[in-house]
């Protein structure tokens, strides 16, 4: 047998969000003996995946800060290659990265849109740096994926879906970790406090994107209402220490779990109650997949794609509603079999489908 393609996937760090978590998916379904995944982490740091990449035959190349990052790219493509996929989750830095791979004679050039459009206003440079970026990303791809068509029309050009490289990719998960599982959720439930319990619960970066004071200030009105509320965030990143400062400053930090960043997210979805996604932007929003997945009720602002919504207990709601709306929301009629949604997102969002859609991608060349 012919040894397995090298496909690079080129991220910044494999943390605990949402397209790390669509990659590792992807990974975990594909047969090594034929496509194997190698990372180049342009962060420069070790991630909460690394382990895992090792152990399943994947290289790791950590990009040097001091470098440009098309140095250290070029470098990666010359000595550890050859590789015959390069699949880019850059943004709108795609365009570089593809640029590099296109003069390494990489045949199979991808760039991946994870997310759209803030809805907040850019400057001017900001809108040239995306343009130019657009147009390094067209010239040099032979394969253009999104999350969704809104974010294939922000990251790749709004009239781009007329072009036939171009391809929405609903991002996939292994359903059957999401699955709701009653002994899981007795677990953490002890495990953090929160037996008795209303838990309203987050998975997200600590960033602008993910709206955490918005989550704390709708957190504090359903506190008003009732005395068994508490909140259970799960993730890390920038802004972890401005969201606890606020909660001290709320008052709310008996009621209030910072839980970290975890590789088996799944579990904490399961000591969850309802599911608050209260986001600025996002590309699709594989949280809240996940939740319904575990059989949450789920609240998220109306800029989350309504895609999102796969079974009937998801409400979208306008970011501008009163705190006393979203609250209002959020003690709507919870799911009562939290099972039942499992078989329902399965179909549509099963990590199976995806990646066999993407091994036809990265095999095209050897068919």
């Amino acid at each position: 047998m012919s040894a397995p393609i090298r496909v690079l996937q080129v991220f910044a760090a494999l943390d605990s969000g949402g397209v790390s978590n669509f990659v590792m998916n992807l990974y975990r379904e594909m047969d090594t003996e034929q496509i194997q995944f190698d990372f180049a982490m342009t962060a420069g740091v070790k991630s909460l995946y690394d382990d895992e990449v090792l152990s399943r035959g994947g290289r790791i190349f950590y990009f040097d800060p001091e470098e440009k990052l098309t140095d250290n790219l070029r470098r990666v493509l010359r000595e550890e290659g050859p590789f015959q996929v390069v699949h880019s989750h850059l943004f709108f830095y795609s365009g570089l990265v593809l640029a590099e791979a296109k003069k390494a004679k990489v045949p199979i050039r991808i760039a991946h849109a994870h997310n759209a459009h803030t809805g907040e206003s850019r400057s001017v440079p900001r809108i040239a740096y995306e343009r130019g970026m657009q147009v390094l990303i067209r010239a040099n791809a032979t394969h253009m994926l999104g999350c969704s068509e809104k974010a294939c029309r922000y990251v790749f050009g709004d009239k781009i879906m007329k072009d036939p490289r171009v391809a929405v990719m609903p991002d996939g998960i292994d359903c059957d970790r999401f699955a709701f599982n009653p002994e899981v959720r007795e677990q953490v439930r002890k495990g953090y406090g929160l037996d008795g319990k209303f838990v309203i619960g987050h998975v997200g970066h600590f960033n602008p994107a993910k709206n955490h004071e918005k989550i704390l200030s709708v957190f504090a009105e359903v506190c008003h209402r009732r005395e068994d509320a508490a909140l259970l965030l799960v993730g890390d990143g920038e802004l972890e220490q401005n969201v606890r400062n606020r909660v001290k400053e709320l008052r709310l930090t008996d009621k209030v779990v910072f839980a970290g960043a975890h590789k088996d997210v799944e579990r904490f979805y399961q000591a969850m109650d309802v599911f608050l996604f209260p986001s600025r932007y996002e590309g699709f929003g594989m949280a809240m997949i996940e939740a319904q997945c575990s059989g949450l009720t789920c609240v998220a602002s109306d800029v989350v794609s309504q895609e999102t919504a796969v079974t009937k207990d998801v409400k979208f709601l306008k970011l501008e509603l009163t705190d006393s709306g979203w609250a209002e929301a959020l003690q709507m009629e919870l799911s009562q079999d939290r099972r039942a949604a499992y078989h329902a997102v399965q179909i549509q969002y099963g990590a199976g489908e995806t990646a066999q859609r993407m091994e036809k991608l990265y095999l095209i060349e050897r068919r």
